[in-house]
């Protein structure tokens, strides 16, 4: 005699491994994955039931790692960070705060990645909008969320990476970096030169309006980088201050990229500034006390004896702002005028001005690219060079003037 068929609470016939629970009408399948473990999904119809024994049948017929599935996306980027080895320590280190500080503890950071879809996070990036968050912090996540899920596709552990396209329409406030113009330019040197407190800064700044160096690269300037005689300096190495697992100290790295090697050729004013430099140090006794990583020749040293750390820089240029506005404030007030503070300025916008000001005088684009250390030439394009509008109006000028119109 046949054994009697097992039906659902409406005659129809299950599959082996299908069931209807008596107590709630759910369905379930029970099946073992690819490694031997018996699993079970459940479904609240017949019809979904099957669609997802379907993909379990095409998953394990791909070879599609159902089990491991079952990890985090915490775990995932884990494995992801484990499987990077060509990433520079302070890098890591980023990378691994970042996720920490606004992943980790997220729903999304702790959903199994075989349930996450693009919508969930999707919902994580406008999460970050709302809270205020830039458009590059929103990327940044996005390039650290994507490759892992795309580790786990390669990986075949899923079948399709949820993040992709998922930041497509996803803004955040963009953060503009406006380059000091010619005149605030000119304020802000003619302050500090002119100031008591502040004109031992001189000579650094007018080296950075004049190199365009980024911070750790001006900071991380070593004398054996600098080439009076031919009129060079070689840019090698940066210097950070951070916590790489050892506590926060100074630390000597590798460039950001390859075209971050580079030499440079001194201008006038970098030359000048170098050698009021060296004149200022043995004024004022300066010789660097902390060896760092080996070096004791550092270019730019505190009143300590050591090199600056970026946010040094970064004070002192938001006290020198204050100061100015301060007292252009009250002498405005004495002129019945209105005052013209200087914007906020740190050590990116010197760079940002810098390069602007290389643009202004009609470097071509190759050459200004190699000045800066760009890898591509339309980051330096697209992100560097704000024209003044004053320059912008003379060359307008300019091009009337050759071409002869009218």
């Amino acid at each position: 005699m046949a054994s009697k068929k097992r039906t659902d609470n409406k005659g129809r016939i299950l599959r082996t491994g299908e069931r209807q629970r008596p107590e709630d009408n759910r369905y379930l399948y029970r099946y073992f994955d690819s490694t031997g473990k018996r699993r079970i999904i459940y479904a609240l119809t017949l019809s979904e039931l099957r669609e997802k024994e379907k993909q379990i049948q095409r998953d394990l017929q791909d070879g599609i790692d159902i089990s491991r599935g079952d990890m985090t996306l915490n775990q995932l980027f884990q494995m992801y960070m484990d499987n990077k080895t060509d990433l520079r320590k302070s890098t890591r280190y980023n990378y691994i705060s970042v996720w920490n500080n606004g992943l980790k503890d997220s729903v999304l950071g702790n959903m199994k990645i075989s349930q996450i879809r693009q919508i969930h996070i999707r919902s994580f990036y406008s999460e970050l909008v709302k809270k205020g968050l830039s458009a590059n912090t929103v990327k940044l996540y996005h390039n650290l969320i994507y490759p892992a899920l795309e580790l786990a596709v390669d990986s075949d552990i899923i079948r399709k990476n949820p993040a992709k396209d998922a930041k497509k329409g996803i803004g955040g406030t963009r953060k503009e970096r406006t380059a000091m113009t010619i005149a605030e330019q000119g304020k802000l040197l003619d302050f500090i030169k002119g100031s008591d407190r502040y004109r031992i800064y001189y000579p650094m700044m007018v080296f950075a309006l004049s190199t365009a160096l980024r911070v750790g690269e001006l900071t991380g300037l070593r004398w054996s980088d600098v080439d009076l005689k031919e009129n060079i300096i070689h840019i090698r190495q940066q210097l950070v201050y951070r916590n790489l697992g050892d506590g926060c100290r100074f630390h000597i790295q590798d460039l950001k990229t390859e075209a971050g090697r580079r030499d440079i050729p001194l201008t006038a004013n970098a030359r000048k500034s170098l050698i009021k430099q060296k004149e200022l140090d043995l004024l004022l006794g300066r010789t660097q006390r902390q060896e760092i990583d080996g070096i004791t020749d550092f270019v730019f040293l505190n009143s300590q004896g050591k090199p600056y750390a970026v946010s040094a820089v970064n004070t002192m240029l938001d006290n020198v702002v204050k100061a100015h506005n301060n007292l252009d404030k009250m002498q405005a007030g004495y002129r019945h005028a209105e005052p013209e503070p200087l914007p906020h300025i740190s050590a990116h916008i010197l760079r940002h001005t810098a390069c602007t000001r290389l643009a202004e005088s009609g470097l071509e684009p190759k050459v200004l690219q190699y000045i800066m250390g760009h890898a591509n030439v339309s980051i330096t394009l697209d992100v560097y060079t704000h024209l003044d509008f004053s320059q912008i109006q003379k060359k307008m000028e300019e091009v009337q003037e050759n071409t002869k119109i009218g």
